[in-house]
């Protein structure tokens, strides 16, 4: 080879790395969370239980972007389902991915059962040094996966619970009382526990077995029961009115 060929060959591999280096310096990175939560529910017929796992995809600010002042994240990635917990001839609980705080003030986004059990501030990570320094929020996500830590779920902390009188018909859905479900599945029927934790499994698929409109209806951000006429306000709205069927099924992107 020249030395003209080489000396282009060499200003190329640099131009790649100057290139390489500035995407990852302001790109970022990204880091996966998977969490499962789990329903344990106690009936006169015996203890009943379901689960799920959900997939969050966060992007962080990369380090230059955060050196001229930029820090805000990204979720690029939302998978998951709502847990199913089949009560026999008593029906289906369904938790959903709504969160109804979120919900009420107009959120879209999937909720996070990690949330709650394991703050920042006691899985923090490491976050290095100089250049190769991580941002806070990264060094958080990757301690929870190396550390895959469980814990009870407080019931106030639950998303949004839910059951259908006709599981082929959404607008049948009505929302359920995590501290009354007796109310809503009969008597004996209660709520044990709920759990969650950071896991490396799949997300959870195959709900459209129970709820086959989520196949046949395409357009995710339709609500479930069409809004009364006149409706201006979410407060004028009830829970259930305000589900749509991405609070099912997720899959972003």
């Amino acid at each position: 080879m020249s030395g003209g060929a080489k000396g282009c060959l060499v200003g190329f591999v640099v131009l790649l790395a100057i290139l390489a280096f500035g995407w990852w310096g302001f790109r970022g990175e990204t880091t996966t969370l998977r969490s499962r939560l789990t329903l344990v529910v106690e009936t006169p017929e015996g203890e009943r239980s379901g689960s799920s796992v959900s997939q969050l995809t966060i992007l962080a600010p990369g380090r230059l972007n955060r050196a001229i002042g930029f820090s805000s994240l990204s979720t690029t990635g939302e998978q998951g389902e709502a847990v199913v917990v089949d009560l026999g001839a008593r029906g289906v609980l369904f938790a959903t991915l709504a969160d109804e705080r979120a919900l009420r003030s107009g959120g879209s986004g999937m909720y996070n059962a990690a949330r709650v059990p394991f703050p920042q501030t006691k899985f923090h990570g490491e976050v290095g040094e100089g250049i190769w320094a991580k941002d806070d929020y990264t060094a958080y996500l990757e301690e929870l996966n190396r550390r895959k830590p469980r814990a009870e779920l407080p019931f106030a902390d639950l998303p949004v619970l839910v059951r259908f009188r006709d599981l082929s018909d959404p607008s049948s859905v009505v929302q359920v009382s995590a501290s009354d479900l007796a109310g809503s599945f009969g008597p004996g029927v209660r709520l044990q526990r709920a759990f969650v934790e950071i896991t490396d499994d799949p997300p959870t698929t195959g709900i459209e077995a129970r709820l086959p409109w989520l196949i046949t209806r395409i357009t995710s951000s339709r609500s479930l029961i069409p809004p009364p006429p006149g409706l201006q306000l979410l407060s004028e709205a009830t829970t259930a009115e305000l589900l749509i069927l991405d609070n099912f099924r997720r899959r972003f992107p």
